[in-house]
């Protein structure tokens, strides 16, 4: 029995680790693929002011 409830604890830890790839994988995705608003991704140009 206590062998049963070792490998029923290994198997979870395994599923919670891919489970952890899984998401970082899919946050890289959705981050990379997401556009930005045009505001953000344009910066406000500033003028260039030349002494005389």
């Amino acid at each position: 029995m206590l062998k049963k409830a070792f490998i029923v604890i290994i198997v979870l830890c395994a599923f919670g680790s891919l489970s952890g790839v899984f998401l970082a994988g899919l946050n890289i995705y959705t981050r990379s693929t997401t556009l930005l608003e045009e505001t953000d991704a344009t910066p406000t140009p500033v003028e260039n002011i030349q002494a005389p």
